[in-house]
């Protein structure tokens, strides 16, 4: 009899799980909350326009996965290069931050600001031994306080809703392409030879938008016997002894249970916390509750002129404009508008339910058209149409805690020995679509060779302190 797999939550990581398993005959059912799969990698068409739920695209350091999703993917991958930059002060700047920027687009007072507060950071940490233990600690012994409050300080703080004072240092190492000042000044002096570690440029892309690609992800999972079932919440787990034996789901209004020989979850890890029975869980409660997801509400634009720029994002450092991030969907691939027409993407982090949440659409057109006159952008006689979505459990907050938090939820799951947790939100952890790819495939792995890989090497997959994308096999 083929063991009996439910997989929790239908984006990259969860098909990339149910994928595999079906590839070797299993019997998988994909339980998703949302009316289609994707995650956070939903592509929505809307009069001739597409739009991801943010930027993506792929690329890995995984030389099969992208030999398998290119070949899953034929014709309908495109492959591109990014273009990025930085708006702050009326100036443009290059991204990731380049040394020639940073030093000739800055007048001389900033400059000396700069150097200067570089040099005291250094010293201090030198003399005081500062560690780094916020993402301001690490930014600011790198960088200095100047650079940190122009660039790095406004716009963590908006992305996240909390002071980088309170933001833990972990992924700063993974996030910051430039290893410190000192960097920038010997490769501007040219004492220092080489090319610093940065940004892969090259990329591949759907030309139906993210989305696209595990759209036909599903249908491969559907042709090899896997089942999706959608609409569908998990709202219970029963448990016998040390492991699981059924799942509860309520799909429009009507709870239904399924019997499972294991499960891989990749929903919110504090959701599968709370859907365990109160009496296993009330211990760890507090752990899930400090758990925080910071949500993101994009505005999608549609725009009556050819094109607004020849860059991929653009990103917004000040605190006093709404968005993050500007996209131009087209750039990514030029089947994401109608010919001679074009569009924009905002990004606007918030919290759930707070004013921006709930903001009304035309408020905030209205808003974020003046911001981006602002910035340059002025489009207002061009909008032909707009629309907004929405995502609840866009990025993990790493508070200063977080860690503990997280590692008091895995001792509780570690003790169930047909479960595993992956994925962004099912590790709390802020992870590129590729690495949640591999660790849904890991995560199969792992309950098909028994436990040849173990969960904890599936779970801190990619965790290692280099820049992410410097080393990714690219278009």
């Amino acid at each position: 009899m083929k063991k009996k797999i439910l997989v929790l939550g239908g984006g990259p990581c969860g098909l990339s799980a149910a994928w595999e398993l079906s590839k070797y005959g299993y019997d998988v059912t994909v339980i998703e909350k949302e009316a289609k799969v994707g995650g956070l990698c939903i592509t929505n068409e809307y009069k001739g326009y597409r739009f991801d739920l943010g930027g993506h695209r792929f690329i890995s350091k995984n030389k099969e996965l992208v030999e398998n999703v290119c070949r899953i993917m034929g014709d309908e991958l495109l492959t591109s290069n990014r273009k990025s930059v930085i708006l702050l002060k009326g100036k443009t700047f290059d991204y990731p931050l380049s040394a020639r920027d940073i030093f000739l687009k800055m007048d001389l007072w900033t400059n000396v600001k700069a150097f200067t507060s570089y040099l005291i950071a250094v010293f201090t940490k030198i003399v005081f031994r500062k560690k780094d233990i916020s993402f301001e600690d690490w930014i600011v012994n790198r960088f200095g306080r100047t650079l940190y409050n122009l660039f790095f300080g406004p716009y963590t703080g908006k992305l996240w809703g909390i002071s980088p004072k309170f933001i833990s240092s972990d992924w700063a190492s993974q996030r910051i392409s430039l290893l410190n000042l000192k960097d920038v000044l010997f490769r501007l002096l040219k004492l220092k030879k080489g090319t610093p570690r940065t940004y892969a440029k090259g990329y591949f892309y759907p030309k139906k938008g993210i989305g696209q690609m595990f759209d036909i992800m599903s249908e491969e999972i559907s042709k090899m016997g896997g089942k999706i079932v959608l609409n569908a919440t998990v709202s219970g787990i029963k448990v016998n002894n040390n492991a699981i034996e059924s799942i509860c789901y309520v799909q429009r209004g009507v709870t239904r249970t399924i019997d499972c020989d294991a499960i891989i979850s990749t929903i919110p890890l504090p959701d599968l916390i709370k859907a365990f029975p109160g009496y296993l869980t009330k211990d760890i409660m507090r752990n899930a509750s400090a758990l925080k997801f910071r949500s993101v509400r994009f505005l999608n634009i549609l725009v009556d002129q050819p094109d607004i720029s020849d860059n991929t994002w653009m990103y917004v450092s000040e605190g006093k404009y709404i968005m993050t991030r500007i996209q131009e969907p087209k750039r990514r691939s030029p089947f994401s508008a109608p010919e001679g027409k074009t569009s924009v993407m905002l990004e606007i982090p918030c919290n759930e339910n707070d004013e921006t949440w709930n903001c009304p659409e035309e408020t905030l057109l209205k808003r974020c058209l003046a911001d981006l006159k602002e910035l340059g952008i002025d489009i207002h006689d061009k909008v032909t149409g707009y629309f907004t979505t929405s995502v609840i459990h866009g990025y993990p907050v790493y508070s200063l805690d977080y860690s503990m938090h997280r590692q008091k939820l895995f001792d509780f799951l570690d003790c169930y020995e047909n479960l595993i947790t992956c994925g962004r939100q099912g590790t709390f952890r802020y992870i590129f679509m590729d690495t949640a790819m591999e660790m849904g495939i890991a995560a199969a792995q792992n309950l098909m060779l028994d436990n040849l890989c173990k969960k904890e090497d599936v779970q801190l997959m990619r965790s290692e302190k280099e820049l992410l994308e410097a080393t990714s096999i690219t278009a």
